[in-house]
């Protein structure tokens, strides 16, 4: 334990924090460095960060919300003029539909997952973040997910799905299943703005809806056998409450021709 009174900067949360997770791989928590910061904390640390040119733009950092001990976390691109004027990851028409879907899919509203973004302050005219606005970042994610530890991560969209996952693959095939990622496993989707654009009878839809049942599925099945330690209570209900009609389309597997 650190002398009371020694306190991180930014600098050194990024270097610790850098090499303490690894895409796909199960790092035993007595080999990662013990976490002085909580979430809180670390979102104030991430509040004064000007560790790339995107702080200059800003209104303010879109940090993340929800349960900090949420199982089921979404990570998508970056905000957008809503988020950073109001502070708050999916507040515009994306996170709109992303609120109807976690009610009509799962049951629950935002305040029962958590929800963050790869970069935390907004790209200018809601560009693509550059590859090295995504580093500088990346660390802030890291230990996001380290310290709400979920269970299940639904990426949404390529740019956090293939962070997390180390790959230049596309979304359209990596999504359709679940991909070990240390004690979690991902479960990549569209991201809901693409959804947005096709339009609600379009597949990416239908896909959309089928991903949330299956981080739902692998929810309901509780604690993986090589999870270290135990686990707190799921904090999403039983399946027989999710859509009856989507788990059956999942269970046979009537998704369209979305993932290839």
């Amino acid at each position: 334990m650190e002398p009371p009174g020694t306190r991180r900067s930014s600098s050194q949360l990024a270097e610790e924090a850098t090499g303490s997770r690894r895409p796909g791989i199960d790092v035993p928590r007595s080999t990662i460095r013990p976490v002085v910061l909580t979430l809180a904390e670390l979102g104030i640390e991430a509040s004064g960060c000007t560790r790339c040119p995107l702080s200059a733009g800003r209104t303010q950092v879109v940090f993340g919300v929800g349960d900090p001990e949420a199982d089921l976390m979404f990570v998508g691109e970056g905000p957008g003029h809503e988020e950073d004027r109001l502070g708050e990851p999916f507040v515009g028409r994306s996170g709109q539909l992303l609120d109807r879907l976690l009610r009509e899919e799962l049951g629950v509203g935002r305040d029962r997952v958590y929800i963050a973004n790869v970069v935390k302050c907004r790209p200018p005219g809601n560009r693509d973040p550059r590859p090295e606005e995504i580093v500088a970042c990346r660390p802030y994610l890291d230990r996001q997910i380290e310290l709400i530890d979920p269970q299940v991560i639904v990426t949404l969209g390529n740019f956090a799905t293939r962070l997390l996952l180390g790959t230049e693959a596309g979304i359209t095939s990596l999504r359709g299943r679940a991909h070990p990622f240390g004690r979690a496993v991902i479960v990549p989707t569209y991201h809901p703005s693409y959804v947005l654009r096709a339009g609600s009878a379009g597949e990416p839809m239908a896909g959309i809806r089928a991903d949330l049942v299956r981080a739902h599925e692998h929810l309901a099945e509780g604690p993986r056998q090589n999870y270290l330690g135990g686990r707190r209570p799921r904090t999403i209900g039983p399946p027989g409450q999710i859509s009856q009609g989507r788990a059956s389309s999942f269970a046979t597997g009537r998704e369209g021709s979305v993932a290839r």
